[in-house]
C-alpha cells in the first residue's frame, strides 16, 4: 500500500521525493545552532558534543560565524531547538541583536537561547538577563565538555516540554472546537461521519505532520467507524478511502474480523490498540458506550504518530464516546417525547385540579369561619348572662360549669379566628392596615389581657423597655395579635415561673447568631426608612423545645410534646398561633426566630420595622 506524505517546509521535500528515511532523520535528531565568530570555538563545540544524545536523539549542528549569517539560517530552518550565541562578533552587541531578532521579529518563543561570551565585561550577566529573554548565560571559560553537556541537556529538555505543551494546547483547542458539533443533536450517520473527520484531521497536529487530510489521497483517508451489538455483529456507519463504498473484499473482511477479535480481547481497555492481528501501521480506537455494544474507529497509515499524538487522539476518542452517549440519550428521549408530553399534560391537569381544590378549601374555610362565629358569639354571650343571673340568684354550684362553657367557647372562637387568618394568608387576601400609634398603650392593653392567663399558671410577668420609643407606623391589630400569640404560648408552657417581654430599638436588623446585618425574609428592607427596627423578645423559663423540633415549630398544627397535651389542653407549638405570627411578621416586613433549651425555657425574637411604608 503506497505511503502518502506531505511537503515539509524545512527539508523542502515534495510528496514524490519524501521517504521514510527523511522522516526518521527528523524524528531522531535535535537541530541546534552555534553562533560564534571564532572557528576554533565551533571545532571545540563539535568535538565536545560529538557523542551527545538526549531522549534517544542525536544532534544536527548548524554553524554561523556572524549574527547576519545566523539570521539567514533562522529564516530557512524552522525546527531549531537551541541556539548558543556569542555576544561580541561583527559588533559588540551582535549577539544581543540576534536575540532580539529571534524573539521579537521572528516571534519565536520556543527556541532556547544560551548566551556564551568570552568578554563578560561588555555584556554583564545580570544586565543581560534582566533586559533580554534568554534562558542561560555562560562564560566561555566555564563551558567545559561536562558543563556543555549539562547546559545543552537542560535546554533541550525545556524545549521538548514547551513544544509538547504547545502541541497539546493546539490539539486540545481543536478538540474543544469540535465539541459543540459533536454534542448537537443529529442522526447516528452524521455523528459518526463527523467523528471520523475530526479524528483524521487531528492527526495533522502531530510533531511530524506527515499524516494529514490530503483530499486527493485515499491511503491517508482509509478508515471507518463501526459498532458491534451484543451478538458481535459489526455495522459500518462511516468510511473513507477504500472503506468508503462499504464493499467488503477479502482484505477488508480480514480487518473486520481482526477488529472484533482485538476488541473482545481488550473489552475494558480504552487505550489505543495497535499491532497484531491488525495490519502494520493501523490503529484501533475503541469508543466504549455500554457493556452490550461497542463503537470503534479504525485508521490506517498511522505509524509515524508519536505516543503524545496518540494520547491526544485518545482524549478526542473519550470526548467522542461521551458525545455518543449523549446522542443516544437524546434519541431515546426523542422517541419517548410523545409519552412524556402526555404525562406532562396529565400533570398540568392534576395541578390545575389541586389549585382549584385548594382555592375551594380556602373559600370554604373563610365562609365556614364567618358562619360559625354567629352561633358561637350567641353561646358566649348567653353564658355570660347565665353566669350573672346564677351569681345574683345564689346558684354558686353551677358557676364552675358555666365558666367552662364560656372558656370552651372563647377557645373555639380563637381557633375559628386563626383559621380565618390562615385562609386569608393562603389566598393572599390579608391586608396590612397602617396607622401611627404609641407603643406604651398597646403594651398596657396586652398586660391587661394577659393577667388572667398568667394568674391561672401562677406566672410572673415583666415588661422591660431598653430604648425610648415614640410613635411607630405599623398595623396595630396584627402587632397585638403577634405579641399575644407568643405570650400565650410562653405562659401556657410555664408553671410558677417568669414570662418576660423585652422591647428595644435598633438602627438595622441584626442576625444575632452571626452578628451580621441582614434583610427580612421578604426583602422588605426597601419598605422601611432610617428609623430602624423594633425588637421584641418573649422569654420564658418553661419546658422548652427539643433541638430537633426547632425547625418545625412554626408549622401549622405541629405537636412537639405529646405528654403535655392532656394536662395543658394543647402542646408546645400546637395549633396555628406560631404559624400565623410568622406569616404576619413576614407580611409586615419582619421575621421571627426562636432559641430554646429543653427544660430551661425558650426565647422568641420578633423583628419589625419601626415605620412601615404604605
Amino acid at each position: 500500500m503506497k505511503k502518502i506524505v506531505r511537503r515539509d517546509k524545512t527539508l523542502d521535500i515534495s510528496p514524490d521525493q519524501a521517504t521514510s528515511s527523511h522522516i526518521e532523520d527528523l524524528l531522531t535528531t535535535w537541530t541546534i545552532l552555534i553562533v560564534d565568530d571564532e572557528p576554533d570555538v565551533h571545532t571545540v563545540s563539535r568535538l565536545a558534543l560529538s557523542n551527545f544524545e538526549f531522549a534517544g536523539k542525536k544532534l544536527h549542528i548548524l554553524q554561523a560565524l556572524s549574527g547576519e549569517e545566523a539570521r539567514q539560517i533562522l529564516l530557512k530552518e524552522t525546527k531549531i531547538a537551541v541556539a548558543i550565541i556569542d555576544v561580541v562578533m561583527e559588533t559588540d552587541d551582535a549577539g544581543l541583536k540576534l536575540v532580539n531578532f529571534i524573539r521579537n521579529e521572528l516571534k519565536n518563543s520556543l527556541i532556547r537561547l544560551i548566551i556564551r561570551t568570552g568578554q563578560p565585561g561588555l555584556a554583564p550577566e545580570k544586565s543581560i538577563i534582566d533586559q533580554y529573554d534568554i534562558d542561560d548565560y555562560k562564560e566561555k571559560t566555564e563551558l567545559t565538555e561536562t558543563k556543555m553537556y549539562t547546559t545543552l541537556r537542560l535546554a533541550l529538555k525545556s524545549y521538548q516540554t514547551l513544544k509538547t505543551l504547545n502541541s497539546n494546547r493546539d490539539a486540545l483547542a481543536k478538540i474543544l472546537d469540535a465539541a459543540p458539533s459533536l454534542y448537537n443533536p443529529q442522526s447516528i450517520k452524521q455523528f459518526f461521519e463527523g467523528i471520523l473527520e475530526q479524528i483524521i484531521s487531528l492527526c495533522d497536529l502531530g510533531e511530524t505532520s506527515f499524516i494529514s487530510t490530503m483530499r486527493n489521497t485515499k491511503a491517508v483517508h482509509s478508515g471507518f467507524v463501526a459498532t458491534t451489538d451484543k451478538d458481535k455483529q459489526l455495522t459500518i456507519h462511516a468510511g473513507t478511502g477504500h472503506f468508503a463504498d462499504y464493499q467488503w473484499n477479502n482484505e477488508t473482511n480480514t480487518i473486520q474480523k481482526a477488529c472484533i477479535k482485538c476488541l473482545l480481547e481488550n473489552k475494558t481497555n480504552t487505550a489505543l490498540l495497535s499491532g497484531e492481528p491488525l495490519p502494520e501501521g493501523s490503529m484501533l480506537i475503541p469508543l466504549q458506550v455500554d457493556e452490550f455494544s461497542l463503537s470503534f474507529i479504525y485508521l490506517e497509515n498511522t505509524q509515524h504518530l508519536l505516543k503524545p499524538d496518540k494520547d491526544l487522539i485518545g482524549v478526542m476518542a473519550y470526548q467522542c464516546a461521551a458525545a455518543l452517549k449523549n446522542l443516544q440519550l437524546y434519541l431515546e428521549l426523542k422517541a419517548a417525547h410523545h409519552q412524556t408530553s402526555q404525562l406532562l399534560s396529565m400533570a398540568e391537569h392534576a395541578r390545575d385540579m389541586a389549585e382549584a381544590a385548594n382555592s375551594a378549601k380556602t373559600t370554604f374555610l373563610a365562609k365556614m369561619s364567618h358562619e360559625l362565629r354567629t352561633p358561637l358569639n350567641a353561646i358566649i354571650g348567653y353564658s355570660n348572662l347565665i353566669q350573672e343571673e346564677a351569681l345574683d340568684s345564689g346558684y354558686q354550684d353551677v358557676l364552675p360549669d358555666l365558666r367552662k362553657i364560656q372558656s370552651a367557647g372563647q377557645q373555639l372562637h380563637s381557633m375559628i379566628s386563626d383559621i380565618l387568618d390562615i385562609s386569608q394568608i393562603e389566598s393572599e387576601q390579608l391586608k396590612v392596615y397602617l396607622n401611627q400609634f404609641f407603643l406604651d398603650p398597646l403594651i398596657e392593653e396586652i398586660k391587661t389581657l394577659m393577667q388572667p392567663l398568667l394568674l391561672k399558671n401562677q406566672n410572673q410577668f415583666e415588661v422591660q423597655f431598653y430604648s425610648h420609643i415614640g410613635q411607630i407606623c405599623s398595623d396595630h391589630q396584627k402587632l397585638k395579635q403577634i405579641l399575644l400569640n407568643l405570650l400565650n404560648n410562653a405562659n401556657k408552657f410555664t408553671k410558677k415561673g417568669l414570662v418576660q417581654l423585652r422591647i428595644s430599638h435598633h438602627s438595622v436588623l441584626i442576625d444575632e447568631q452571626n452578628r451580621k446585618q441582614c434583610k427580612p425574609e421578604n426583602q422588605s428592607c426597601d419598605k422601611c426608612n432610617s428609623s430602624g427596627y423594633l425588637v421584641f423578645q418573649i422569654i420564658d423559663n418553661g419546658i422548652g423545645i427539643p433541638e430537633n423540633h426547632l425547625k418545625r415549630i412554626f408549622e401549622s398544627f405541629v405537636q412537639i410534646d405529646e405528654t403535655s397535651a392532656v394536662t395543658d389542653g394543647g402542646t408546645k407549638g400546637a395549633g396555628l398561633g406560631l404559624s400565623i405570627s410568622q406569616q404576619l411578621c413576614r407580611i409586615m416586613g419582619g421575621k421571627i426566630t426562636v432559641e430554646s433549651v429543653e427544660n430551661q425555657g425558650s426565647t422568641f425574637t420578633v423583628r419589625l420595622p419601626v415605620n412601615l411604608k404604605r
